[in-house]
């Protein structure tokens, strides 16, 4: 069954009206455009139509896999939904343009749309994983350039820029995120978005980044020591190295998400540091970099052929340092498939 055959069934099966889409990621999922200025793609038993302001018509038009229309001002897309009584919408839509429909378009009755466009998005189809691919070898060059780049002296948000740059020159819109370049007591930070700090000798040096290709995301993560690494930074690294590995080696179908994170959990925790392992084992990939499923103890979805995750397991010391290891997979028939492929073994 089709993507937007998919919101039909959904509204024929639970008597809704219409559904309405408006998020980007969405819009480009259903139509294969994603209007800068907002979009909102009108899906009936019947039709589906895509309405757009008139500055954004024309690429629309030529891009969307569906029919489009224009409207000049906003209460003729309430003239629009006047029609319908019930809607089915994203969880994303603000409560103000909630109450908005309601008043100027008559809507009476809401229901959420997250379950069907979650189980849809969360298997990718074999043209997504190729263009995620794509994406994950630029983070790949990313990473690289970031490895390169670090030496003793150097701020962390010189080496950041060095690698967005790079990534774009070989083809990446934008990075997936703000690049994450974490060292010495920063490296112990989950989210150490590149500072005005100098890289230090003997500094742990986290790198997290991804690019952002066609619309679809790539994350990696990889921590080198500036110098040689002391006997604890080798200790945590070597850990972080082997539970990473178990959960590359164990990903497959039919697991859940949980039993997953629990792969690596376990053996972060058998040496002691369980609770320097202070966040989920990863998350799924796409047209978001962080959507469906999350890899972590609460998420019991089963893993599917398609699903496409991160696994990235960290031990992190207050004001000693931390160790990151992620790649972004795929599982596949009869297991996993790593989709960035930079070496592991960096220290």
């Amino acid at each position: 069954m089709g993507r937007i055959e998919s919101i039909k069934k959904y509204l024929e099966e639970n008597e809704v009206d219409a559904a309405l889409i408006t998020s980007a990621p969405n819009l480009f999922y259903f139509t294969n455009t994603a209007p800068l200025v907002g979009g909102y793609l009108v899906v009936t038993p019947e039709e589906e139509t895509l309405l757009v302001p008139e500055l954004e018509y024309e690429q629309a038009k030529e891009e969307a896999s569906v029919s489009v229309e224009k409207f000049k001002k906003m209460d003729e897309l309430y003239e629009y939904l006047k029609r319908f009584k019930s809607l089915a919408v994203e969880g994303t839509m603000s409560l103000s343009f909630n109450n908005t429909l309601k008043e100027k378009a008559g809507i009476k009755e809401f229901k959420l749309l997250d379950d069907v466009i979650k189980e849809l998005r969360m298997v990718k189809s074999e043209e997504e994983i190729k263009i995620i691919e794509d994406a994950c070898r630029l983070a790949d060059i990313g990473v690289m350039t970031a490895i390169e780049e670090i030496s003793e002296g150097k701020r962390e948000r010189e080496v950041a820029t060095k690698v967005e740059y790079v990534m774009k020159m070989e083809g990446a819109e934008k990075p997936a995120f703000d690049t994450i370049i974490a060292s010495g007591y920063r490296s112990a930070l989950p989210h150490g978005v590149a500072s005005d700090k100098r890289i230090e000798k003997g500094d742990l040096v986290v790198m997290d980044l991804g690019a952002l290709y066609r619309h679809y995301n790539s994350d990696i993560t990889r921590t080198i020591v500036v110098g040689s690494p002391n006997e604890k930074q080798k200790e945590i690294y070597e850990i972080v190295l082997e539970a990473q590995k178990k959960a590359v080696e164990a990903a497959r179908p039919g697991m859940t998400a949980k039993e997953l994170d629990s792969v690596a959990r376990k053996i972060i925790e058998e040496y002691g540091y369980g609770d320097k392992f202070i966040h989920s084992l990863g998350h799924g990939v796409g047209l978001q970099v962080h959507e469906w499923p999350r890899v972590s103890q609460y998420d019991e979805t089963v893993l599917k052929e398609g699903m496409v995750v991160t696994i990235e397991p960290g031990i992190y010391i207050p004001k000693f340092g931390g160790v990151r290891i992620e790649d972004t997979i795929v599982i596949t028939k009869n297991g996993a498939k790593r989709l960035t492929k930079t070496d592991r073994e960096l220290i």
